[in-house]
This record gives C-alpha cells, sequence and structure tokens, in this order.
C-alpha cells in the first residue's frame, strides 16, 4: 500500500465511519469507539499501523474539504477524542466552526508529545502510549 495514494481517499465527502459501545463504559452515547468502515483505501489504511499515517492526518485537519474526515481517522486510530466526533457525527460544519479550525494545533502538540511513545495494538488497531 502506498501511503500518499491511500491518503487521497481521505476526504469529508467519502469517509463513513459508526461509532459503536465499547463495552468499558456504563453510558449508552459516551465512550463509544470509532470504527472506519468505507472508503476500502481509508479502511486498509486504518489498519496498517504505520505511524507516520499520524503525522500526514494532522497537516490534514488544516484542510477543510479534508479535515472532518482526518479528525475521524485520528479518533479510531488513537482513541483520542472519539467523544468529539461522535457528539458532531452529524454536523461537520458545527465541528469544524467549534473545534475544527484548532484541532490541527491540539493534535499536533500531543503528536509530538506522544511520537516516540507510541506503540501499534494490533489485536485493537489502534496506537497506545507506551509506559
Amino acid at each position: 500500500m502506498d501511503l500518499k495514494d491511500s491518503l487521497t481517499s481521505v476526504r469529508n465527502d467519502r469517509i463513513k465511519f459508526v461509532t459503536t459501545s465499547s463495552g468499558d463504559s456504563p453510558f449508552t452515547t459516551l465512550g463509544r469507539r470509532v470504527v472506519i468502515v468505507g472508503p476500502p483505501e481509508v479502511v486498509e489504511l486504518s489498519r496498517t499501523g504505520d505511524v507516520r499515517i499520524l503525522d500526514e492526518l494532522v497537516a490534514l485537519l488544516r484542510d477543510r474539504d479534508r479535515a472532518w474526515a482526518a479528525m475521524v481517522l485520528l479518533a479510531a486510530l488513537t482513541r483520542r477524542e472519539e467523544d468529539v466526533v461522535n457528539a458532531f457525527a452529524t454536523s461537520q460544519e458545527k465541528w469544524w466552526e467549534s473545534v475544527g479550525k484548532t484541532a490541527c494545533y491540539r493534535w499536533s502538540e500531543w503528536l509530538t508529545e506522544t511520537r516516540g511513545k507510541l506503540t501499534w495494538d494490533a489485536k485493537n488497531r489502534v496506537f497506545v502510549e507506551a509506559r
């Protein structure tokens, strides 16, 4: 899989995802897990475990036409801000206006602080911070 080619499919008008109960939350709407279901290229990206994807997705947060899709994929890959994705799942525009414009800054800061500690949990298909 070519990373750059696969990233072209990360677009707001193409991203498909569901949120599902994570099992560790007693609430039906909180603690939900973001799972990518389409398009196929993005599903494949969500399963590779290549840490370079995170940098590329953070950069896409600056592009309004791709920021929501990048946010959804970042949440799925890291379990960070999944409740934000769930809260704005039906309104990308509201997400952009309220927290989307600052998403690149937040995610860049987090990635800078944690990059060297991230490992891929293949069973759960998520990057975790090693202790």
